[in-house]
This record gives C-alpha cells, sequence and structure tokens, in this order.
C-alpha cells in the first residue's frame, strides 16, 4: 500500500530531513529503541534500633616462587573460605557479609612460599 505524505502525518509521521519518515515518538533518533518503563522509587529502609551485623574483611595473600592467573587463584581459595566458615572463624561468605582480597606475592626460593589469612572485622552500620 503506498501513503501520501499527508496520511503519514495524520498518522503521527514526521518528515525527517532526508526525507524519510518517522513516527513522532522517534522522530529524529537514529536506530531509536523502546525503552524500559521507569523502576518504582524504592521505599525508605525501616526506622529502628537494629544495626547491620559487622562485615568482616578477609584477605589472603600467597607468597610463592609462580604467580597465578587472577582467577585461578580466587577460584582455589573457595575451599579454604569454606573451612573458614565451618570453623565459625567468619561469619559467611556471602558478599554482604565479607569483602574478600585476593593478593600475591612473589617470592625467590620455594623455602619463602607460604599462604597468609588475614580476617579484620569493622563496626556495624
Amino acid at each position: 500500500m503506498n501513503w501520501t505524505h499527508e496520511q503519514l502525518r495524520q498518522l503521527g509521521y514526521r518528515q525527517n530531513p532526508d526525507g524519510s519518515f518517522s513516527h513522532t515518538t522517534t522522530a529524529g533518533l537514529p536506530h531509536a529503541k523502546p525503552q524500559p518503563a521507569p523502576r518504582p522509587a524504592l521505599d525508605d529502609p525501616p526506622k529502628g534500633e537494629k544495626t547491620r551485623t559487622p562485615r568482616t574483611s578477609l584477605v589472603i595473600t600467597r607468597h610463592a616462587v609462580r604467580l597465578l592467573d587472577a582467577d585461578n587463584f580466587a577460584g582455589g581459595c573457595k575451599p579454604l573460605i569454606d573451612q573458614l566458615r565451618y570453623a565459625k572463624l567468619i561469619e559467611d561468605d556471602d558478599p554482604e557479609t565479607i569483602e574478600i582480597l585476593f593478593r600475591q606475592v612473589k617470592v625467590k626460593t620455594k623455602k619463602e612460599e607460604l599462604t597468609q589469612i588475614e580476617i579484620a572485622t569493622t563496626g556495624g552500620l
């Protein structure tokens, strides 16, 4: 079906500078995509005396002759972190409870190799 310019204007289309027509909601925007509906505003947290549990910082430092890729080091520490949790040295290993930092230090000899674990608790909010 062929549309006249006037029919397109009546349907809400507008002529672009290059001669093509766009709907008024997307006129002048190249390859316009529909936008998601805005999210509703979050409610304020309830006011009260309750405070969060203290957040824990865990620093695992690996001293080794040969350094590992960062993802291999972090993945290899999972059993160690789980054992710290089972021993109740840390409350949990979820991101809201603990912040984990992985460090590696290169040493010259195998005798210097070790893994150092630091656990620190910060005050509640």
